[in-house]
């Protein structure tokens, strides 16, 4: 097991603490971005989201991702959404990761190099986050179904060996760092969100996350 997915399994610590506040591209949020996201609405009832998980309670409706993978490796994650004031309910989320034993709804096919995912819809919820503290600790804390631990990762792992090699889910690549957007200050119930995963040259780290934000469904 890597040191990435020991200090994932850490992160269930974490969910009394408060979020990291990330937009587009990596920027930290502020004052007036929380006021927009405690108080943006949870869409129109009666919408059914696909990932089935429970956030909070009551009728929400929904929004979409698909994600694009805009490099040459693997790509393994775990992205979904979660209310940032409530620790106790399990987060709505999917799962990108080769594992053979994966098993449905929450684990998907494996997000292969230059490959774009299905489009998904999400419950809307306060926090749309790709592997962060927030989502993998309420996932550990609070999941009781079924779901594929290896995809379980600090951000997004990226993968070079082959799908049938010793351990095609081993980010031997390297890491981008976690993502999160906010309701109401990034996205709005209804809006499409369109991740691309590309490589970073100038952070650190070797793969970053983006975002471009389609106020429809059906972007332009």
């Amino acid at each position: 097991m890597t040191t990435r997915r020991i200090m994932a399994k850490l992160s269930r610590l974490a969910l009394n603490s408060a979020p990291a506040l990330v937009t587009l591209a990596g920027a930290t949020g502020c004052g007036f971005d929380l006021l927009l996201n405690q108080t943006a609405s949870f869409g129109p009832s009666g919408s059914n989201a696909t990932a089935g998980a429970a956030v909070g309670s009551g009728q929400r409706g929904t929004f979409d991702v698909v994600v694009e993978n805009n490099t040459p490796y693997r790509a393994i994650f775990t992205y979904g959404v979660f209310d940032n004031t409530d620790t106790e309910s399990a987060p709505a989320f999917f799962q990108y990761s080769p594992d053979s034993t994966r098993r449905p709804p929450r684990a998907q096919s494996s997000l292969e190099a230059n490959e774009t995912s299905p489009v998904i819809s999400l419950p809307c919820a306060r926090v749309f986050s790709i592997g962060s503290s927030g989502l993998i600790g309420r996932i550990m804390e609070n999941e009781t179904g079924a779901f594929d631990e290896t995809a379980l990762l600090d951000g997004v792992g990226f993968a070079s060996q082959a799908i049938d090699g010793d351990d095609p889910t081993e980010p031997d690549r390297g890491f981008a760092p976690a993502f999160e957007a906010l309701l109401g200050a990034d996205f709005n119930c209804g809006s499409l969100l369109h991740i691309t995963l590309e490589f970073d040259d100038v952070a650190d780290a070797p793969f970053r996350v983006a975002m471009q934000v389609y106020a429809a469904r059906n972007p332009p």
